[in-house]
């Protein structure tokens, strides 16, 4: 039995996709509801349900926990017995006091049904998502056992990543394997013809495959991805014996003696691709990658050439200006023009006109400044001579 686990943040979307399956009128797409503790199926009803169980945790976003358990295509399951080994799945899960939805499928071509449920307990507790995908599979492991299920390899033990849901139905559909299982079988197979690191490039290359190792300056190797056709794949996407940690021990890798052919393979595989796969850029590291970006300027930038016959630093050039101009006309839009725009000779006249004003200003305040230069004295002294005369006017 093979779990695919997720989780995420709606569960009505999730609900939706399983609900649109079960009211399906093809028979080779209807779903089976096998069980469910919601009160009822209506959207409004469920709405309202999820809305009080949320509340008790309002801060948790990724409260929905998808998955699906997935058998032998040989294996006949009845829903009974297929409900009793989802629901001890859950349990082990740690969905024992949660809303949840169990829904068998019948669109691959393997029996296999999906579980729905909140994160969220009735008594206001969260289940914990640590290391889902271990215990999911340590939990398959042991339902094999216990239900003489067909037994699976872990996916710590399995040399060769299984393929997906996807990659089943495209294979059944169009009768080819997917780019992804076929590198699996070119890099398979160049893998037990090979003795050493350079018989194995050599292999993969012979092949039609590049293979593009994560090498530091030091010579230090820490992964390695392989390109067949303009896809890209890391060994850990095609299984455990694919990954530079396996790969370096099945062929005794040396780093002094290794170094050059891994670096010369690395040239090949970024001029094969010098535009890049579907996940890395050219095949270049994450330091080639950041080298090759340059600060985006906008569109009406240009760079302003030297001028020495300049003497007036502050003075903008006619290039600054035009620049500002039509990103100002950019600001208002196309189908309108800016009004009101000071031209360069009349943004001069007006900063004099300002400057002169400001000067007589100026010229005011220090007048107002007594011989003795202080301005907080002459003010008290006024105070002090407004006091007398009002004063005098109330004696009056």
């Amino acid at each position: 039995m093979i779990t695919k686990v997720s989780i995420g943040t709606s569960f009505m979307g999730a609900l939706n996709y399983n609900l649109k399956k079960l009211y399906s009128k093809d028979e080779s797409q209807k779903a089976d509801l096998l069980a469910t503790n919601f009160a009822s199926l209506k959207q409004q009803s469920i709405k309202n349900e999820l809305r009080i169980l949320q509340s008790l945790n309002p801060r948790l976003k990724r409260n929905t926990f998808h998955t699906s358990l997935n058998f032998g295509k040989d294996e006949v399951i009845s829903n009974e017995k297929m409900l009793t080994i989802a629901e001890e799945y859950m349990k082990k899960m740690g969905f024992n006091n949660n809303g949840y939805f169990i829904f068998r499928h019948h669109d691959t071509g393997h029996p296999h049904c999906h579980i729905l449920a909140l994160r969220n307990r009735f008594d206001g507790t969260v289940v914990s998502d640590s290391k889902n995908y271990q215990r999911s599979d340590k939990i398959a492991r042991e339902l094999e056992t216990k239900y003489g299920l067909e037994q699976v390899k872990s996916s710590l033990e399995s040399k060769v990543k299984a393929p997906n849901k996807d990659e089943i139905e495209m294979a059944l559909r169009t009768g080819k394997a997917s780019q992804r299982m076929v590198l699996q079988e070119m890099v398979g197979a160049a893998l037990k013809k090979s003795n050493d690191l350079r018989a194995f490039i050599g292999n993969l290359e012979k092949s039609g495959v590049n293979v593009l190792f994560n090498q530091a300056s030091t010579g230090r190797v820490s992964g390695v991805s392989y390109c067949y056709g303009g896809f890209v794949a890391k060994g850990q996407a095609l299984g455990n014996q694919f990954k530079w940690g396996q790969i370096s021990k099945t062929l005794h890798y040396e780093q002094t003696k290794d170094f050059q052919p891994i670096d010369e393979a690395n040239r090949r595989t970024r001029a094969a691709y010098p535009q890049g796969g579907n996940e890395h850029k050219a095949g270049k590291s994450t330091a080639d990658r950041m080298l090759d970006r340059t600060p985006r300027q906008p569109e009406s930038y240009q760079e302003e050439p030297k001028n020495p016959s300049r003497t007036n630093t502050f003075q903008p050039s006619n290039t600054y200006l035009e620049a500002s101009s039509k990103d100002r006309e950019a600001n208002y839009g196309n189908d309108r023009e800016p009004q009101n725009l000071p031209s360069s000779d009349q943004s001069s006249s007006n900063s004099l006109f300002h400057a002169n004003s400001a000067i007589a200003d100026l010229g005011d305040l220090l007048a107002a400044v007594s011989a003795t230069g202080s301005v907080s004295d002459d003010c008290k002294k006024k105070k002090k001579k407004r006091g007398k005369e009002e004063g005098l006017g109330m004696g009056r």
